[in-house]
């Protein structure tokens, strides 16, 4: 790029980080202009299934109204509608039964606004319709798959699936945990496997079991179960009813489900056969793994009843579906990416963001909102520049806290996963990791407690 021309960036991925980072590039012209080009793999925004229920805490927020335009902003409460009445956002955990062994004392909030001013509290947040919040007005060239790139001295050339090339003078890889341009980049980082299988779908669920879990865990909207042998269950809803739903008994809500179990269960002789594409051998397996490592009890049969709710085929049943489901229910690895696990990151015209540099599990529910960050932190550094000279400096600014600052969430998280999924022998290994638990619970309540009094005053 010659002096006082306009820098292009290119901005692989068109997930929460890769949007968010366009729109605060583009918001920011006034004090540095960029010329931003965002490129996705999937050929319509319908492609894939964009995601279940996640929580949108403070320091996302944050980040995200610095970013995003006022005609954005004004459309956030399709993805994040405000509480109402008798929903509690905050999360409870039980054993299988339903006994509760954790209940932090979450700040509740009146709107997603508040949430800034908040330093424990999070709002319920429907993933996919963010995503398209943050699509609208948005030139996303679609069905662009990024193969690799070459770096030069006057800026970096992308190369995609189709044979096109563009070229640009900051190259942002937000294209999640098989980034392409991640493992150009950083080919020793490695993807660390838990040796857990994750299971998720969203199923409409009725009022009446609704009603049985709200009862259990006290109106939390994001409730977990663990179970003996390592596995978990969660549900997370709003008590938003579904508008148009066929079944006018009564209401129904868009919940998401999941299932984690160790891997290792999926082996031996009991094993069922299973077919990832064929949704309803998924569901099948789903039920058979819950039927396999839990016992007999009230709650084990209410989550063989959500999952038994999880749409059978995906041809068939989506067109009367309340919620558009691309792919009806996911089984996966859980994995995580530690960026920090390497000492071979060299900062260039090359970064990354999100899932790409630094995937997390989702046990504590750090990936959007860090993705989010990542974008705000990013697009505030490259402000910064100057002139070519400095590019490198501006993305070494952002990277080096980036980097320290993640590697530390992708261990706490995968730290806490681990924990979870370890089994659990006889009574006594039960009554310590329940004691323990409620220990836990205690002490994060007087935490947050003292921080409560301390930000009040």
């Amino acid at each position: 790029m010659q002096k006082g021309e306009v820098p292009t960036v290119i901005i692989i991925g068109a997930g929460l980080g890769g949007l968010t980072l366009y729109h605060s590039l583009i918001k920011n012209k006034d004090k540095k202009e960029f010329n931003v080009k965002i490129f996705e793999r999937e050929s319509t925004p319908q492609d894939r299934w964009q995601g279940f229920h996640i929580g949108i805490s403070g320091y996302g927020i944050k980040s995200l109204m610095r970013c995003i335009p006022p005609s954005v902003v004004s459309n956030l409460p399709k993805a994040m509608p405000d509480p109402v009445p008798g929903e509690y956002h905050s999360i409870s955990i039980t054993d299988h039964t339903g006994k509760v062994l954790m209940k932090p004392l979450i700040k509740q909030v009146k709107d997603f606004y508040e949430i800034t001013n908040t330093h424990n509290g999070f709002i319920l947040t429907y993933r996919d319709i963010l995503r398209n919040v943050l699509c609208e007005g948005v030139p996303i060239q679609w069905g662009k798959k990024c193969t690799g790139y070459e770096e030069t001295e006057e800026g970096v050339w992308v190369n995609f699936e189709d044979g096109s090339r563009e070229f640009c003078d900051i190259l942002v890889g937000a294209d999640g945990v098989h980034s392409p341009v991640r493992k150009q980049k950083v080919p020793e980082l490695e993807i660390f496997d838990y040796g857990v299988t994750f299971i998720n779908a969203d199923v409409a669920a009725p009022k009446h079991i609704m009603d049985k879990l709200l009862k259990i865990h006290d109106n939390c909207l994001c409730q977990k179960t663990l179970g003996l042998n390592g596995d978990t269950t969660f549900v997370a809803l709003r008590l938003i009813p579904l508008e148009n739903f066929k079944d006018k008994s009564e209401f129904h809500y868009r919940t998401t489900i999941a299932l984690t179990y160790l891997t290792k269960f999926d082996e031996g002789p009991d094993r069922i056969k299973v077919d990832d594409n064929d949704p309803a051998s998924a569901v099948e397996h789903a039920k058979f793994m819950i039927q396999k490592l839990r016992p007999k009890c009230e709650y084990t049969d209410i989550m063989l009843e959500l999952w038994d709710l999880v749409p059978k085929s995906a041809s068939t049943e989506q067109e009367n579906y309340p919620f558009k489901t691309y792919n009806t229910i996911q089984r996966r690895k859980m994995q995580d990416i530690n960026p920090l696990s390497v000492n071979s990151w060299k900062t260039s015209r090359v970064t990354l963001i999100g899932d790409a540099a630094h995937a997390m599990c989702p046990v504590l529910g750090l990936g959007a909102n860090n993705a989010i960050q990542d974008a705000d932190r990013l697009s505030q550094a490259l402000l910064n520049y100057y002139s070519p000279e400095n590019y490198i400096s501006c993305i070494k600014t952002y990277e080096s806290e980036m980097l320290k600052q993640r590697s530390a969430d992708v261990l706490k998280s995968r730290s806490a996963a681990l924990r979870q999924s370890s089994p659990v022998g006889g009574y006594f290994d039960i009554l310590i990791r329940n004691t323990i638990m409620k220990i836990i619970n205690f002490t994060i309540n007087i935490y947050y407690y003292v921080n409560s009094f301390i930000f009040r005053n």
